[in-house]
């Protein structure tokens, strides 16, 4: 069996925009995307909003179709599937959405809601434990505890964070074997996000799974610790691969550079002395510059930039990247 629990291989997604009386215009959200994701590892992904992250996160879990490419789950592309392997492949690849407010049906109790998951899948044969007893552990353990105070309530009388640790519970009651995090702290208040990271923490090492974990804050990996993993993607394309402690204290991408000197610091001088500025703003996929994607706005830019896109090349151990300026 592949130590693999997920493989991404050369992914493409093309989607296609009207561009007039029966015309439609194609662009690549994501092109040419390779990412691994090792049994009980945690990769995070990291770009600003429309780099692609959301949608190579739902071809993982067979949520879109890619024009292009394979993802193999434990070894085994997910296209080339019996039913009953591709059954438990959906079984162990599950979802936490961004958005805690729209992805819970609001007229369905708390208990109701992790209730007919378990039910469903039969998780009380599958544990030889009572069902009620399923429930309440992976209550407790994402912290809507004790179980009795939320168990009979209606999502819309829960908190934010609350509701964000109901999508967490139900995306792993199951014990999947991989599960992607889309950006599940946007919509909390500054104050919940470290604990919400902590909890989704604590149950990948509990649970033993492994997570890609979206995001456009950078600094909230640091949660997983120094060692994780991170890709770095801009319109489409991940132009840098490194660890936490890596990435934030060594950026080697101009891109990636740039995400960094945005982090807000308390302190105006160093504002200045660390920024990193890209010209303009990031353009639309319709309109993708040739050669490497950030050609028309990096001030390094050179002619072989506008011309041939860059691959991703080893430059040091456990570190890549695509930019011409270390080819």
């Amino acid at each position: 069996m592949s130590e693999n629990v997920i493989e991404a291989r050369d992914i493409v997604v093309r989607f296609y925009v009207s561009a007039g009386l029966f015309r439609r215009k194609p662009f690549n959200a994501v092109d040419g995307v390779s990412l691994a994701i090792r049994k009980g590892s945690i990769v995070g992904l990291v770009g600003e909003s429309g780099s692609g992250k959301t949608t190579f996160g739902k071809v993982t879990l067979d949520l879109l179709r890619p024009h292009k490419g394979d993802v193999l789950f434990r070894g085994k592309s997910i296209y080339n599937m019996t039913s009953q392997e591709y059954r438990e492949y959906r079984i162990n690849a599950q979802y936490i959405p961004q958005d805690p407010y729209a992805s819970i049906n609001m007229f369905r109790k708390v208990g109701e809601a992790l209730l007919d998951i378990a039910r469903y899948h039969k998780l009380d044969q599958r544990y030889g434990v009572d069902i009620m007893d399923i429930v309440r552990d992976i209550m407790i353990r994402v912290g809507l505890s004790p179980p009795e105070k939320y168990i009979n309530k209606y999502p819309f009388q829960l908190s934010g964070g609350e509701r964000q640790r109901l999508s967490i519970a139900r995306a792993l009651i199951l014990r999947p074997a991989y599960v992607v995090a889309d950006e599940p702290t946007t919509m909390l208040d500054a104050s919940l996000k470290a604990n919400i990271v902590k909890t989704i923490r604590d149950m990948v090492k509990e649970f033993g799974l492994s997570l890609l974990y979206i995001t456009h804050e950078i600094t909230l990996l640091q949660y997983f610790g120094p060692e994780t993993e991170v890709a770095v993607m801009y319109l489409g394309k991940i132009v840098e691969k490194g660890t936490v402690k890596d990435i934030l204290l060594d950026p080697i991408h101009p891109y990636t550079k740039a995400l960094l000197a945005a982090i807000p610091v308390p302190d105006p001088k160093e504002r200045y002395t660390r920024k990193v500025l890209l010209k303009g703003s990031i353009p639309s996929p319709l309109n993708r510059p040739s050669g490497c994607v950030l050609s028309d706005r990096c001030p390094f830019a050179e002619a072989i930039c506008k011309k041939e896109p860059p691959q991703l090349k080893v430059v040091s151990p456990g570190r890549e990247v695509a930019c011409h300026l270390f080819s």
